[in-house]
């Protein structure tokens, strides 16, 4: 277990509600979008895309070295990338819910 140390990362959440029939589609936009665009921020660590068990919950996690690193990545993608709002109508999602949060200890498993 690490205690809060200023130096940890910075995790980014994005939750849409989505109908089951609409869930795949989303996944793969996301997926595209974290592919093509995100990685290519500095401070970008890695990305994922999870389903909830009823398939009308898709969870977007991103974790970046900073928060800092997530707002400017944040800043230009609303500057001319296409947002995450496209995502909401193209894939007729019915909420979207951001959260940031960051990383204050963690256990890792054996390597």
């Amino acid at each position: 277990m690490t205690l809060h140390d200023s130096n940890l990362a910075f995790s980014q959440f994005v939750e849409f509600a989505v109908h089951p029939r609409q869930q795949a589609g989303l996944v793969l936009a996301l997926d595209e979008r974290f592919e093509r665009l995100t990685r290519t921020y500095p401070g970008f660590i890695r990305a994922s895309v999870q389903v909830s068990e009823d398939r009308q919950r898709v969870l977007a996690h991103v974790l970046w070295q900073s928060r800092t690193d997530c707002e400017k990545a944040f800043e230009n993608a609303e500057s001319g990338e296409g947002d995450l709002w496209d995502l909401l109508g193209t894939h007729r999602a019915t909420a979207m819910i951001f959260n940031g949060y960051e990383l204050v200890s963690e256990v890792v498993g054996p390597r």
